[in-house]
């Protein structure tokens, strides 16, 4: 049941990465934890790491449960829980807990850490590996203890990953060693056939003190660069498998977060965004679209003219942090200055065309 569940996750990313790059994530509040029995001081302790996983989630900050606001509210999760009940999973007993989303925002918010929201970037990971014994490139539909381990990783992260089909197409282009190599250029051009924000090159394999990882991220906007540097590039030997896939995320969120999560930098900068060629169902998803960017305080609709709309908005944090987000969202095509001057100021986000999803 659970590899089935694996898979349909797997399958469900890649029909999507068809259609749109960043992925909503979701279960966000949501977190399932191991609890050693059903008594009132271990639903307790399983009630705590669960939310504290729904924090990390949330944030994707890795110090966010070292800040000591956020630590003193943990043995308090009980008063954040909505609802929670307890399951078996071959013979481990779990406990699946809801926290209310406000109260979770809320206190990352007052803490002053980063908000991280629900459209997130979508990464492509070729990643080698010796596994069995056999060195090989994972599949996204592979049965094997990596494809697993990231696939409950990415759950637990809210990090959304897609493996390689590996079928002909690929197998056409890139070969292990370009993996192994680190020949961008060649992962690159493979690469190019899937819808995802970001690819990476990575390996784990066996080494005499433990397990060896490496990982390089690239931005897939820069696939056509004749000189491509690595974003994030980070390497080390840990214990086990589990450790190097729980390093190769915690590298990616630190790169994420930096890019995509707001905190709240007290100044209240305000700016505005604009909207050309708009019909009134577009318009109720825009306004559904600015409800839940974590980088908007607050927006109120500043002119209306024909088919154009502008809205001015309060932000959390920069304007430069709203317009990554705005990267992440398909349905929005930013035009061009000379079309859209006399719709924008001088502290406009830009203005963009709508498109709605089919």
């Amino acid at each position: 049941m659970r590899k089935l569940f694996f898979r349909l996750i797997s399958c469900s990313l890649l029909l999507g990465c068809l259609q749109a790059n960043a992925v909503e994530v979701g279960q966000l509040d949501q977190a399932v934890v191991n609890v050693a029995s059903r008594s009132d001081a271990d639903r307790d302790a399983a009630l705590r790491e669960a939310l504290g996983n729904v924090l990390l989630k949330n944030s994707g900050a890795r110090g966010v449960l070292s800040n000591s606001m956020i630590a003193g509210r943990l043995s308090q999760a009980s008063a954040m829980v909505t609802q929670f009940g307890y399951f078996d999973e071959q013979g481990q007993l779990k406990i699946r807990a809801l926290f209310e989303h406000d109260k979770i925002i809320e206190l990352l918010r007052t803490a002053g850490e980063p908000v991280w929201g629900r459209q997130r970037p979508l990464t492509l990971f070729w990643l080698a590996t010796d596994s069995d014994g056999q060195a090989q490139l994972v599949a996204d539909g592979a049965d094997s203890d990596e494809r697993h381990l990231f696939a409950e990783a990415s759950s637990q992260r809210g990090i959304p990953v897609l493996f390689p089909l590996m079928d002909l197409d690929d197998l056409q282009v890139v070969n292990i060693n370009d993996v192994r190599g680190q020949f961008v250029d060649t992962v690159a051009t493979a690469s190019n056939r899937y819808q995802a924000d970001y690819f990476a090159l990575g390996s784990i394999a066996s080494a005499a003190d433990g397990v060896r990882y490496q990982i390089a991220l690239y931005a897939k906007s820069a696939t056509n660069q004749p000189f491509m540097l690595p974003l994030i590039s980070d390497q080390n030997t840990v214990a086990d498998k589990p450790a190097a896939v729980a390093a190769i995320m915690l590298a990616l969120s630190d790169y994420f977060v930096s890019r995509y999560a707001v905190a709240d930098s007290g100044e209240s900068q305000q700016t505005t965004v604009s909207f050309a060629g708009i019909t009134q169902k577009q318009l109720v998803e825009i306004e559904a679209f600015l409800k839940q960017l974590t980088a908007v305080k607050s927006f109120s609709m500043s002119q209306l003219q024909g088919d154009r709309v502008s809205y001015r908005l309060q932000l959390f944090g920069s304007v430069d942090e709203l317009k990554n987000l705005f990267g992440l969202e398909s349905r929005m095509t930013p035009q061009a200055a000379s079309n859209s001057s006399d719709f924008e100021t001088a502290v406009s986000a830009g203005t963009y065309e709508w498109h709605s999803r089919q």
